[in-house]
């Protein structure tokens, strides 16, 4: 079994949202200046590290069966979940001049963007 970094769908995954994260905090630094810069690049880089943090949890052990399978996916998903809510907490409590807009439309586009791991044939 390849290791979940070494697959295409999820290199696609983390080199479009490392982009898109990046396109994000210049459009943020555009329309708000240098904090509108970093709160987009925050909104993308919750999503990026949560989605790099599941790909090395996909790699940690090799499922003997289905169950075990079933159990890494589900185990993976709830800490990725986890790490998004901390981290969106983390944010917001911590980065007294976040932007909204740019930090939002920066989250929810890498957010939408892990459907299309799914979408790339390995």
């Amino acid at each position: 079994m390849t290791p979940p970094l070494k697959t295409r769908p999820i290199r696609i995954l983390l080199v479009s949202q490392a982009i898109a994260t990046l396109a994000f905090a210049a459009i943020g630094g555009l329309w708000a200046g240098g904090h509108g810069a970093v709160s987009g690049a925050l909104g993308g880089a919750i999503n990026l590290v949560a989605n790099f943090v599941y790909a090395l949890m996909g790699g940690v052990v090799q499922p003997a069966t289905a169950f075990g399978a079933l159990f890494l996916i589900l185990r993976a998903e709830g800490f990725k979940v986890a790490m998004v809510l901390v981290q969106l907490i983390l944010v917001l409590v911590l980065y007294r001049d976040l932007a909204t807009a740019p930090f939002i439309l920066a989250f929810v586009a890498t957010t939408l963007m892990f459907g299309l791991a799914l979408r790339v044939r390995g």
